[in-house]
């Protein structure tokens, strides 16, 4: 079974989209956010021309991420156009918190390429439901499967935006993919046997699996625990890395030197990690921004997705993660990137290189 990690947007969606071209009978599409942008209008294009070969597209996008499509960078959404109080309350709070340099007006413009697709035929889209979910996937011929944590959208061509760094994985076969659907739809438990095995956890039925699994391969680790995370917070996680750095375990951590949010709760976990291992674990800082969800242990196994180290991730949002044991392919390329990524990182030495507004990261550990 063919297994590739892709690493950021470039090579995620020139992926994407060559399977798009490729497809001969059926795509599925699971967003969070979609953006009414460059890469956003150029996936629309695209299943518009499978749609119309014969295609049959099937679109899931949350209504919930279309907060921060209309509040981030040019704050236009793909799918919802359309004004919402409660959506505009959060947003509001939101920008309030994190975004009130951003004087970009979010009047929704109006795209013909959104039109197309929702009278197209062949295309069938569910994008009105706040569903809370967090998890990104395509799905192509029921054969090759995409999943990770990056969403339908270029912020790396913002103007003034750092470049995001993220990841998602391939896998083809009919029968990873058979599987997978049978794991998505509760008919297959976990086992923990298997070299690639499908984490979820699932709002609507108040299952939870991605926690677990986590707190157990931070426990297993023999000799090494490489953490790439965008936003942190769950104490039981910041527990578990504390205590596994000291039974000498070495744990490095790669995350935004500024996060677009939870930047001081962040800081806040992050002082506590050095406070509590006496500066044995290594955390790197990047100026770029850190959207990763990505556990390595013992350097041989991944766990990939969406969901975050923080409370919403692991006990509210519906999410995503993909374990993969023993891959010789992403274990070459990851180390290959890690080596790159590493010098785009400052080394940091010192809780006191660490700073947070007590009062905002109080009120982000009650929320996130």
């Amino acid at each position: 079974m063919e297994q590739e990690l892709l690493i950021n947007a470039k090579e995620t969606f020139t992926e994407i989209i060559k399977q798009i071209k490729k497809a001969k009978k059926s795509i599925l599409i699971c967003m969070y956010i979609w953006r009414d942008d460059k890469i956003g209008n150029l996936i629309a294009k695209e299943l518009l021309q499978a749609a119309n070969r014969g295609v049959k597209i099937k679109i899931v996008k949350d209504k919930a991420g279309s907060v921060f499509e209309k509040i981030e960078l040019d704050k236009q959404s793909f799918f919802h156009k359309q004004k919402d109080l409660i959506s505009l309350i959060k947003g509001k709070f939101l920008s309030l918190l994190y975004y009130r340099d951003n004087k970009c007006p979010n009047n929704q413009l109006k795209n013909n390429n959104l039109n197309r697709l929702l009278e197209h035929k062949n295309i069938q889209t569910d994008f009105n439901q706040e569903r809370h979910d967090h998890s990104k996937y395509f799905i192509f011929d029921d054969q090759i499967l995409i999943l990770g944590g990056i969403n339908i959208g270029n912020k790396n061509e913002a103007e003034k935006a750092p470049k995001y760094r993220d990841y998602m994985v391939k896998l083809k076969g009919k029968k990873i993919v058979s599987y997978f659907y049978k794991r998505a739809k509760g008919e297959k438990s976990p086992d923990p046997t298997r070299k690639i095995e499908f984490y979820f956890n699932i709002r609507q039925k108040k299952l939870y699996e991605i926690k677990s699994k986590i707190l157990e391969l931070l426990e297993q680790a023999q000799y090494s625990i490489d953490l790439e995370m965008a936003y942190f917070g769950d104490s039981d996680i910041t527990d578990k890395i504390i205590e596994s750095c000291q039974r000498g375990i070495a744990v490095s951590i790669i995350t935004s030197k500024n996060s677009n949010v939870q930047n001081d709760l962040n800081n806040y976990v992050l002082k506590k990690l050095i406070k509590k291992t006496d500066n044995n674990l290594r955390i790197y800082l990047s100026k770029e921004l850190i959207h990763s969800k990505f556990i390595c242990i013992d350097q041989n196994t991944f766990f990939i997705g969406s969901a975050n180290f923080h409370k919403l991730g692991m006990e509210s949002l519906s999410e995503l993660n993909v374990l993969i044991k023993n891959s010789s392919v992403i274990q070459s390329k990851w180390k290959k990137w890690q080596a790159k990524h590493l010098r785009e990182c400052d080394l940091i030495a010192q809780e006191n290189s660490l700073n947070y507004n007590k009062l905002i990261a109080l009120t982000e550990k009650v929320l996130c």
